[in-house]
């Protein structure tokens, strides 16, 4: 009977991740499936808040030069680290749906790299066909970054709770 529930709460989890996975693919194609201006207009909603914190910090209203020169500097970092965020993420929940496997490290970390990338790729080439969006390289590489410090962070934390559970 134990093995039975052991094994059910095994199958749940499996479900919940894959339908994790799933709703967390889709936030990402919505993402991407926004024209250039939407996308812009988040990255702008995230610098203005970084100004309105930086102005209650200072005690001190910015000047409008200020405030474009800020927009001019943080504007391609926070795009990039929305990538890296999303990546992250997913890098996450797919590593945590092949630790389930009980699968070697070498693999573990192979699959879900490479599911990562592949779908880093895709969404890339879903760009294209968005308006004022297009595909690029740099940014699967940056995907692939995001994806790859949720793998490792998620893989080195299984790791030590697995040598604390043999202790």
């Amino acid at each position: 009977m134990k093995c039975l529930s052991i094994s059910l709460r095994l199958n749940m989890k499996k479900i919940i991740l894959y339908i994790l996975v799933i709703i967390w693919m889709v936030v990402i194609f919505m993402f991407s499936n926004q024209k250039s201006d939407e996308s812009t207009k988040q990255s702008s909603r995230v610098i203005d808040l970084i100004i309105t914190v930086t102005e209650k910090i200072n005690n001190k209203k910015l000047t409008d030069i200020e405030r474009e020169n800020i927009y001019n500097v943080l504007s391609h970092p926070v795009r990039k680290l929305a990538h890296v965020t999303i990546y992250l993420i997913l890098g996450i929940i797919v590593c945590n749906i092949v630790l389930l496997y009980k699968i070697d490290l070498k693999n573990i970390l192979l699959l879900s790299i490479l599911f990562c990338i592949l779908y880093s790729i895709s969404d890339e080439i879903h760009q294209i066909f968005v308006s004022g969006r297009s595909g690029n390289i740099k940014d699967v590489i940056i995907d692939t970054c995001g994806s790859y410090l949720g793998i490792f962070f998620t893989y080195t934390i299984y790791s030590k709770n697995r040598k604390n559970c043999k202790k």
